[in-house]
């Protein structure tokens, strides 16, 4: 069985994957630095992307098993 991956889909996975592995750096670099409400908010564009990332694995799984 061939698993077919959409291109935007992988590129949407790529870009979930930097962007939130950046956001959550950025909380350990500068932890010192960064106010309360700024954390709540970095953590949770890091939480969003990865569960982004998630969603579309799962996308990409149930388009291959309806094939």
């Amino acid at each position: 069985m061939k698993i077919k991956i959409n291109r935007t889909i992988l590129i949407n996975i790529i870009l979930d994957l930097l962007f939130g592995i950046f956001f959550l750096y950025y909380l350990n670099s500068s932890a010192g630095n960064v106010s309360s409400g700024y954390r709540w908010l970095i953590t949770a564009f890091a939480a969003y992307d990865f569960t982004n990332v998630i969603m579309s694995i799962r996308k990409i799984v149930l388009e291959n098993k309806k094939k």
